[in-house]
């Protein structure tokens, strides 16, 4: 047993979001896996607000004990760009325990538009009239992937149209009201599969087997385009290393259980283990990628 006999009380999960998003039913999927594996319950907890900041700082203060976890997700990498005074370092406060998912997007136009191929999108947004694209507002992960479009194609500037979600999108969108929409694949599936938008390029480097006809954006012309949301659990910083690989094994362990990668499926994530030098390696690189692509843009 690692530390002195841990775990030997409850651990407790915080989930930085409100009940019934993707990080809470991750956090309470996997809670279920670790509770009987570890042989003591994983208690979830919400700490909703500012981004994910409250509950991350819940964290990166409490106690490197080993009985305090983050469910955190990409924006983590994301807010110091956007808010000022983060009460935390998100290198130096947290120990990366493992990446648990990926949330793949995909380039969507409605089946109305003239637009068939993501090269013919690019081309449209170089020489014709003025483009309009879809977010969930600043710092949102259809945002991020679009100024990562542009940054990469060099394109001219667009009009961003703000909505509540991808749901709240999805009317313009499909009348064709907005040009295009780099939207979750789990939340434009039913719409793609239904005939009402069309799959221009998945933005993961491999495509997805749900939809394996649409080509990934680098099959379609964009070298090196690579992007999804994620999430990952992290410990406060200074937590023992036994540990965090005990924690990182019982992860890796219910990521890769049939159960677990079906509900995930389900949702539309594709369940991911990494080392914990991996998930900190990558944690950096997101870092250094959003500072590049945000560098000339004001949120």
């Amino acid at each position: 047993m690692a530390q002195g006999g841990w775990p030997a009380k409850p651990i407790r999960m915080v989930v930085p979001v409100t009940t019934g998003g993707p990080s809470d039913l991750v956090a309470r999927i996997l809670g279920e896996k670790l509770s009987a594996s570890l042989g003591k319950p994983v208690i979830i907890e919400n700490r909703p607000g500012a981004s994910m900041v409250i509950g991350s700082a819940f964290v990166a203060k409490s106690d490197a004990d080993g009985y305090t976890l983050l469910q955190a997700a990409a924006n983590l990498a994301i807010n110091p760009y956007f808010m000022q005074d983060i009460p935390f370092d998100v290198v130096k406060d947290f120990a990366p325990v493992s990446l648990t998912h990926l949330t793949p997007y995909v380039f969507v136009v409605s089946a109305q538009s003239p637009v068939m191929s993501l090269q013919e999108l690019i081309a449209s947004i170089r020489h014709g009239t003025q483009t309009t694209f879809g977010t969930a507002g600043p710092g949102s992960p259809q945002q991020l992937a679009t100024f990562l479009l542009a940054q990469m194609t060099g394109l001219p500037k667009m009009t961003e149209v703000h909505y509540k979600g991808s749901s709240a999108a999805h009317p313009d969108l499909i009348s064709n009201r907005i040009s295009f929409m780099i939207d979750p694949l789990a939340a434009s599936g039913g719409h793609i599969k239904a005939g009402t938008l069309r799959a221009l390029a998945v933005t993961t480097p491999e495509r997805n087997a749900s939809f394996p006809n649409v080509p990934t954006a680098i099959e379609a012309g964009i070298p090196g385009y690579d992007f999804a949301s994620w999430g990952g659990v992290f410990a406060p910083a200074r937590t023992p290393r036994e540990i965090v690989l005990r924690l990182n094994a019982e992860l890796g362990a219910a990521l890769a259980s049939a159960d677990v990668r079906k509900r995930f499926d389900d949702m539309g994530l594709v369940a991911k283990h990494s080392s914990p030098e991996e998930f900190g390696s990558f944690v950096q690189s997101e870092l250094a990628r959003w500072k590049a692509v945000l560098a000339d843009r004001k949120p």
